[in-house]
């Protein structure tokens, strides 16, 4: 039996990757007591890894010969306080991820920011006209700041796009104690210039931060820090702003709710930060705004439950603007079948071979002569959809993803998920033919139309490629809003949240394309999506009305005509009836596991194995299991890929499933709340 020498036992989680079977803390000792949420130094296996102290005890009489290996050093006291503690314990354990992972996102590199900081440029005010808030805007803003302190509440802001959201929240701002700090998600890097200049008008640099995935590991840990001692106050992030060490958190606002960049789906852990943001607001006691023109169906069905409440929101009222009801730009629906083809029923006569519809090629010419600015939107990269070899028709596929490639305008076919790209002479791997029909719309496809269409025109492109570089986000930013860019070609990287003045048009050129994946999500995100965009004309301060032409070969679908009539909450029901009846969310839960292997056979024998698993023990009236099935990307770097989906009725997880998940070898992901179940 061990004896007890005074020492101290320390539990201690590494950071670093535990098997969810295994313990997710190991037990240390040192000879003194050492803090929870301090960064310590510790030995595992055969390396030295760091590590944060969730508790201490002095040690006891052990049975055997157990040996515990000492603290190698103390790197920080205090290093994390216990309700970050609390909040990397429930991500562990909401979203089957190990804590090692977790606390990693809590851990930010420390090394010394550099002399030179240009990644939080201040953007020149633009002069808008000064705002008067309507008194359903005072209404909200009171509803929300009294009783600041009593306990936590949420609130749906959801108001039309140029409802004045966001003044409503730095007037909720302005009245939290000095103290107190806020924190602002933002879904999408392309927001943050905008949100800088906004925010930046009322509260001074010294005590704002700015926390995305783009700033240098140094200046993350400078502001790291000072949020940690509270002399930064206002903190404006995308999702990884919740890892935050928040001092005295006063208030948290989620813009543009409904977006699914708020969710980590791509690596572990697999967090929603909307869900993080409501844990993170209950271990505070601070109010939390979901703010949206289009709110998530989960949103907006709690406040209907009771959960949260709903504050609703008009446009607001510029001074010396015309006292009118706001009605929203004019939205028009083209028939592209029509633009195509001849009419009459005959469709041998192709009248129109562009992208663009005559009447978008139309309106477009209009926005130009007046000085007048464009968006263009279409939800995908590149010049087409896929290519097909003109000799046997076979689709040109990624060797590594077998995903379809996609034609790049500098030549080359590129594959979406991985780093590959064929070379100039690409060849079909089927017969060896060189010649290729390239099928479908992209961005790139679309400027290059536009640029032949209109050649003076002074035009930008906002992708996944375009952004890549530093400071791309504030520069487009900065070139559109001032008038430097005349068409915006553009994912839906901007279809939301940017206030400018001179966009009096907006062209979505393949409506159809965000309704053709096989999802219960899909409706309602290409409802969100074409809502958002649209709002992206006829602004408070606008002096035009604005126009919206949306494309599509389907005119007849139900949804354009919500999207037209700008009908959220008929939507809105008809899609809740529907989940209702499919106890799909927010009426039950989803949860999407994934196995992975370089091996399709080993793949889909493991993927069977655990299946079969699942249904011995499941009990139908609680829970739906499906059989595995590839996944939508089935192959992603030479990973066959299939995927097993858990739906839970009641949303409660059954104990006899959740240890089957833990249990899950390594090869397996498991995402909860997936943002998509294809």
């Amino acid at each position: 039996m061990k004896k007890n020498n005074g020492k101290i036992l320390i539990e201690i989680a590494p950071i670093t990757r535990i098997p969810l079977s295994r313990n997710q803390s190991f037990s240390y000792w040192a000879e003194t007591e050492i803090a929870p949420g301090t960064l310590v130094s510790v030995p595992l296996f055969r390396r030295s890894v760091e590590g944060v102290v969730l508790s201490h005890k002095p040690d006891f009489e052990r049975l055997g010969n157990i040996e515990l290996k000492k603290v190698s050093s103390v790197l920080e006291e205090s290093f994390l306080d216990e309700r970050q503690l609390a909040l990397a314990d429930f991500i562990a354990s909401y979203y089957f991820s190990p804590l090692g992972i977790v606390l990693k996102s809590f851990v930010p590199k420390r090394v010394k920011a550099r002399a030179k900081k240009t990644s939080e440029k201040k953007l020149q005010e633009k002069g808008f006209p000064a705002i008067i808030l309507t008194e359903k805007q005072k209404q909200a803003i009171s509803s929300i700041t009294k009783n600041y302190q009593l306990k936590t509440t949420n609130y749906l802001l959801l108001g039309p796009a140029g409802s004045g959201k966001t003044e409503i929240y730095i007037e909720a701002i302005k009245k939290l104690g000095k103290n107190k700090q806020v924190l602002i998600l933002l879904p999408e890097l392309t927001l943050t210039p905008q949100a800088i200049e906004r925010y930046g008008r009322y509260f001074q640099e010294s005590e704002t931060a700015i926390l995305t995935s783009k700033i240098s590991k140094g200046i993350y840990w400078e502001k790291w820090k000072k949020i940690k001692s509270g002399e930064i106050k206002i903190i404006i992030g995308t999702r990884m702003a919740v890892f935050a060490p928040f001092k005295e958190l006063g208030l948290i606002v989620v813009d543009e709710e409904q977006d699914i960049s708020h969710k980590q789906w791509d690596m572990t852990p697999r967090y929603d930060a909307r869900e993080v943001a409501r844990k993170l607001s209950q271990l505070h006691g601070c109010k939390l705004i979901f703010g949206s023109a289009t709110p998530s169906l989960e949103a907006y069905h709690e406040t209907a439950v009771g959960q949260s409440t709903l504050i609703e929101i008009p446009h607001l009222e510029i001074p010396g603007a015309k006292k009118k009801d706001y009605v929203g730009p004019e939205i028009e629906i083209v028939d592209m079948r029509k633009e195509r083809w001849k009419s009459g029923g005959s469709y041998g006569k192709i009248i129109n071979t562009s992208p663009l519809s005559r009447k978008l090629q139309s309106e477009i010419a209009y926005a130009l002569k007046n000085n007048l600015q464009t968006i263009l939107f279409i939800n995908r990269q590149g010049m087409s959809n896929f290519s097909v070899c003109m000799a046997c028709k076979n689709v040109l596929r990624c060797p590594k993803c077998h995903s379809a490639l996609i034609y790049d305008k500098s030549g080359v076919y590129k594959c979406s998920h991985c780093q590959f790209a064929t070379s100039i002479t690409a060849s079909c791997e089927k017969c060896g033919g060189i010649e290729f029909k390239n099928i479908g719309l992209g961005t790139q496809k679309i400027e290059k139309e536009v640029s032949s269409l209109f050649p003076s025109a002074r035009i930008s492109r906002v992708d996944n490629q375009t952004m890549l570089k530093p400071q791309a986000h504030e520069r487009i930013y900065e070139d559109f809003s001032e008038r430097k860019i005349d068409i915006l070609v553009g994912t839906q990287m901007l279809t939301k949240g940017w206030d400018l003045p001179n966009v009096a048009l907006i062209g979505i050129i393949d409506a159809d394309n965000m309704l053709s994946i096989p999802d219960f999500s899909t409706n309602v995100r290409a409802f969100h999506n074409m809502v958002q965009v649209a709002g992206r004309s006829n602004r408070p301060h606008s002096k035009w009305r604005g126009m919206v032409i949306i494309q599509t070969y389907n005119p007849q679908q139900e949804i354009y005509k919500f999207v037209s009539e700008r009908d959220l909450k008929s939507f809105y029901n008809k899609e809740l009836s529907e989940r209702k009846a499919l106890h799909l969310p927010p009426f039950g839960k989803i949860i999407k596991i994934i196995v992975q292997d370089y091996n399709h056979e080993k793949t889909s024998a493991e993927a069977k194995r655990i299946y079969e698993k699942l249904e011995a023990i499941n009990d139908k009236k609680f829970c739906i299991i499906s059989e595995p099935q590839d996944a939508y990307v089935p192959n992603i770097r030479g990973r066959y890929r299939k995927q097993i989906v858990i739906k839970l009725k009641n949303k409660i997880l059954p104990s006899a499933i959740e240890n089957v998940l833990l249990a899950l070898p390594s090869g397996w992901l498991i995402d909860v709340d997936p943002i998509s179940i294809t």
